[in-house]
Parts: C-alpha cells; structure tokens; sequence
C-alpha cells in the first residue's frame, strides 16, 4: 500500500536546479534512507513533503487517514516545559482518556439512577483505552528517554536548559513516542553516543509505520533501511537494499554510464565532423541527414566524478620514540560532573587508538588534557621522545576566516601551488571551490581543509575529535581513505563505526569513570562486549504428556509455514533474476553506439528500463517482507 507519493516536484534556487522532475513512493512499513552530499537538496525535498517548503511544480499526497510527522536538523524548542512533560504530550487523547475514566470512577458513587449509564460508559472508555495500550504509555515514554540516552534524574528538567544538541534528543524523543504513520527524519543519529544510536537502529528495524530518513552514517543505513533514494544534480535515483548495495549498484551504473557517455561523444565527434567536411560538397546531402540525427539525439549526461581511492603519501617525515603518550592516575571533575579518575594509558608507535563512551564522559575533555589546553585536577599525561603532535578539533579554531581555501594550504605547508590544488582536488574541493572564502565554507568544508592542513604538518601523533561531523557520505569517504595511509600513531574520538572499524587497532571505552581497553576495532570490541554478557540457556524443564503432544503439534504448524514461506521466496527470488537478466539486456543495448542513432529506440529502451526498474523494487519489497517473517517463523522454531 502506498502511504506517500511525490510526483514531478520541481524546485530552483535563483539559477540552481535543486529538484527536477522528483518522483517517488513510499510503501507501507517501508524504511527508505535519503542520500546526497551537502546541499544538494535533501532538507528541501522533506520540507516539500511536509508543505514547509512550496514546491515550484509538482504535488505531494498521503494516504487518507495516515499521520506524518517531521524531526528537522535544529529543532526549535524554547517550551518551558519538562522533558516528561513534552515527550508524554504525545499521548494528549490517551491522557484525555485516563482522566475521563478518573471522573467516571467518582460519578459512580453519586450517579443514583444513572449508575448503569456512567458505568457502560465507564467500560467503553475502559476498552478503548486498553485496546490502544493506554496503560503503557509511561512505560513507553520512559524506555525511549531513556534509549536515547536521558538519565531519569533529567526528567522533571525544563526543555529550555537543555543544550542545542540534547533539545534534538527531546525533540526526536516526542516523535518517536508519537508513533506517527510516517516518520521523516533529517540526520536522526547528530547528538547521539553509540549506545542511543544503537538502540534508534533497534527501534526503527522494529517501527510498524513508514520511514524516510536523512542520514550521513552507513552503518545506520545499512542496519536500518530497505531501499535508498540518491538525490544527485536535481534527479532522484532509487536503488533497493541498504547503503552497501547502494554503493556497489552505484558504481556498477556510474561505470556503464561514463562507458556509454564516452562512446557517444565519440559519435557525435564523428557525425560533426562528417557535416564539417562534406556539408557543401557531393555527400551534402548524406551529411544533411546526419545533422538531422545529431539533432533528434537524446544524448547522455555525463554522470560527474566518482570519489575514488587516492595515493596520499602520508608517511611521516619525523619518526618518533616507540612510547608516543603515558598517561599515569589521570583524574577530571568539574564541580557538578565528575568524569574520569585514575586513568592509565600507554599509546605506542603506529597504533590508532579509537575513544569512546556516552555523551558527556569525558572524551573531548581527556584530548585537550593531551595537547595541553586543559589541566587534569591529579596525573600526569606526557608525550613522548620526538612526538610531534596534530590536533583537530570540533570547532577548527586554527583556520584564518579571511583566507581563501588555497591560501590556507599554501601559506601553512611547503606546497607549491599545484600541489595544493592537487591535494585539495582530492579533498574535493574542485574547480573555483579552492578561492572561497575559509567563512564562506560549510560545516564539513571547514573539516576537509583544517585535516588536510594537519596532515601536511610535520605531525606523527594526531588527536583528532569528531574528524567526519558535519560531513557528507562522499566526504566521509574520502576521509577515511587519507586517514587510512597515515603512518604515524593516531588517537580519535567518533561516533561513526565505519571509520572506526576502518582505522582503529585498539579501542578505548568510557566505562564507569575508567578507561577499559579492548583490542582491535569497533566490531572486535562488539564482539567481545557479547562474550562478556554470554550465560548459558537454563535447560527447559521436563514436559508432560499433553505438553509435548502441543508441542509436536505446534512445531509441525512451524514447519508447514516455513515450507510455504520458503516456496514464496524462491519464487520471488527467481522473479528477481529475470528482472536483473532483463536489465542487463537493457542497459547493454542502451550502452550499444549503434542504438543512439535511433532516438526512438533510444526513448523505448528508457521507457522499458524505467518499468522493469519499478517492478524490480516491488518485488524486491515484497522479497523483503517475506524474508523478515521468514526470519521471524525460523526463530520461533528453534
């Protein structure tokens, strides 16, 4: 069932194209991740469908009788309200309920004659608020506060002295707790620890109603989503499954697309010059005829860059001692927040050290200990022989607002101004992008240059805190991939898992004011948290007689849905080879020089490729919904 549906939106920005001819569906109990890099678009799309935001062309309907409801980036709560006040405000006619059944319950001592009418009316109010769960809603209220990382000491606080950061907690919280239809969520996981990021992805895997979210973090897509929709230049492309068949199916597209677009250019470069040299001579009218193709042509796009690996050189140019930082009874409190005391920590040569913990643990504290910007209250914490340190912070207080990008980087590094431009390419900044204004610059821009000016320092200790907020998928990436050639010791505070298990030999938690150290990356120390809870399943107690035949009853019942079950997803499966088989023809045909002479054949096979592309994300849906109850019957069988 469909429950939202954009047809050809439409939307410019003085002359930036920022939707065109967007179209899209979102089913029942779909979980759809919206992906694209800053500013292409993705805001603007969710404020369209909310009616924020008008668009210029094009419309946006819900199905009737179903709710939607929005968590935009920077929520704007300045509610004197608490914070239980505020997320149980999501269940106004479930309270509403409760105090009719409070009045009704004093009526009846004085209802008289009316006693039968107050108390039918008592009972149906009564079944009406069970049947929508009544009874739980402080229950529900408390576990979502709480998986979202709120302390129930916290709870009788006003919104209003809340940080920006935790004011989007609250705000995501009431949402949640809303239990809307159809969730829109911009950049859901800003502001969370891994723990309430981790419990979100729980929750949403779980949501019975629709979901369309922003987001920059792949492990979060890949956990959470069905299908991802890129906005790249104003089109929306679908592709089913998570972020990493996202990524794998883009690339495939992106190859048979610049292939195709590589080889037309050469026709059109030849049919050109055909009409050049024949135009007024004997084959004028051969070359006539050319012209009128080129004409009619439906020439490709070309597809942009793709982000692609890069040789970074990064070997650090002072080695240092093999005892990089010693950290001896490290101890840190401010007067209402104790955060860590005696800490032990020894960081060798060439280890990448991963720190991480709740919000407001201490991490961001404990690094400026490090380089010296705050002072521990007992301990010491020295660097060690020929350690020359890089330190990248939340806020990039060491850039020069009124510099260019490419100023930045030549008069703060022995780069020629090629070789800056080169870096910066590849730290895509591109084309004029590299005179811009250091104020002019975004978020994540301002991240890209304050890393790549560090790198290009001496340094062979890099502290880095929160390297990849604010930065776009594309950008992460990238990141990722120069951090990895690094070959010096690295210690590094995030939230994003991917770059964690990419980089990090060993990972440094946050647990009860200590520091616990595990070895290897975020999924190695996953691994190990799991062994550390591990108990062994009490063994089932003796069944009578009448039990076991149930339950022999009950396993055949399993069994018999399993088979069906499994008969349905082979054929969709089978279904979804020929459709690929079918698409493959398609593209191959499409990417044929010998098709593009014929603008009919040209629209036919696009038209052809839209549908078997649309029937392909239907019955891969319903692939999907198969396998999660196939999932489902196979764990109540065990």
């Amino acid at each position: 069932m469909l429950v939202l549906q954009a047809h050809k939106l439409n939307k410019t920005y003085g002359d930036r194209h920022i939707l065109q001819e967007v179209s899209f569906a979102l089913h029942k109990g779909e979980r759809v991740g919206l992906v694209g890099v800053n500013g292409c678009g993705k805001s603007t799309l969710l404020k369209c469908i909310t009616g924020e935001v008008a668009p210029d062309s094009g419309e946006v309907s819900i199905a009737a009788g179903h709710s939607l409801a929005y968590l935009e980036q920077i929520p704007r709560y300045t509610s004197e309200s608490t914070l239980w006040e505020i997320v149980m405000g999501a269940y106004r006619s479930l309270l509403e309920m409760r105090e009719e059944m409070r009045n009704l319950e004093q009526s009846m001592a004085q209802a008289g004659e009316n006693l039968d009418r107050v108390m039918n009316r008592y009972a149906q109010v009564t079944e009406d608020y069970e049947r929508v769960n009544g009874f739980a809603c402080e229950s529900i209220a408390r576990r979502i506060l709480i998986g979202l990382g709120f302390d129930e000491r916290e709870f009788n606080r006003r919104a209003d002295e809340f940080s920006g950061g935790q004011k989007t907690r609250i705000a995501l919280a009431r949402l949640l707790a809303e239990e809307p239809d159809i969730l829109l969520l911009d950049e859901p996981t800003n502001h969370l620890d891994l723990a309430a990021l981790e419990w979100l992805e729980e929750f949403l895997s779980n949501y019975r109603g629709s979901v369309l979210l922003v987001s920059h973090d792949r492990r979060f897509l890949d956990k959470v989503v069905t299908r991802i929709l890129d906005l790249h230049q104003g089109k929306l492309y679908s592709y089913p499954g998570n972020y990493t068949d996202f990524r794998r199916q883009k690339r495939v597209r992106w190859e048979a697309l610049e292939k195709a677009y590589r080889k037309q250019q050469e026709e059109i470069k030849a049919a050109e010059e055909f009409i050049r040299r024949y135009k007024a001579g004997v084959k004028a009218r051969q070359a006539r005829g050319r012209q009128t193709r080129l004409q009619r042509l439906h020439r490709i796009e070309h597809p942009g860059q793709e982000a692609t690996i890069s040789n970074w050189n990064m070997e650090v140019k002072v080695a240092s001692g093999q005892d990089v930082l010693t950290i001896s009874g490290l101890s840190k409190s401010y007067p209402a927040n104790h955060l860590f005391s005696g800490i032990n920590l020894l960081l060798r040569k060439g280890e990448r050290a991963a720190l991480i913990g709740p919000n407001g643990c201490g991490k961001s504290t404990l690094l400026k200990i490090i380089v010296g910007e705050e002072e521990a209250d007992e301990g010491q914490c020295r660097l060690g022989s020929k350690v020359c340190l890089g330190y990248f912070a939340q806020e990039h207080e060491g850039l020069d607002p009124e510099s260019s990008v490419l100023d930045e980087l030549v008069y703060n590094s022995d780069c020629t101004i090629e070789e800056a431009r080169t870096m910066l390419g590849r730290m895509l900044f591109r084309g004029d992008d590299v005179f811009k204004k250091v104020k002019d610059l975004s978020g994540g821009e301002r991240a890209r240059l304050a890393l790549l000016k560090m790198l290009l320092t001496e340094a062979n200790f890099l502290v880095l805190d929160e390297p990849t907020n604010h930065m776009d998928m594309e950008s992460r990436l990238v990141v990722e991939d120069m951090l990895s050639q690094f070959e010096g010791t690295m210690l590094i505070v995030s939230h994003d898992r991917a770059l964690i298990d990419s980089l990090a030999t060993r990972v440094l938690v946050f647990e009860e004011h200590a520091l616990v150290s595990y070895t290897g990356n975020y999924s190695d120390y996953k691994e190990a948290k799991l062994r550390q809870h591990e108990v062994k399943d009490t063994e089932n107690k003796p069944k009578s007689i009448t039990e076991q035949q149930a339950y022999r009853q009950r396993q055949k019942e399993l069994q018999r849905n399993l088979n069906r079950l499994n008969r349905e997803k082979a054929e969709a499966e089978a279904n979804l080879e020929e459709l690929e088989k079918r698409l493959e023809k398609v593209e191959k045909e499409l990417a044929d020089p010998k098709v593009f002479a014929d603008a009919e054949a040209v629209a036919s096979l696009g038209k052809e490729h839209q549908e078997l592309m649309e029937k392909y994300e239907q019955v891969f849906y319903h692939w999907e919904q198969l396998n999660q109850r196939w999932e489902e019957a196979t764990q109540e069988s065990e």
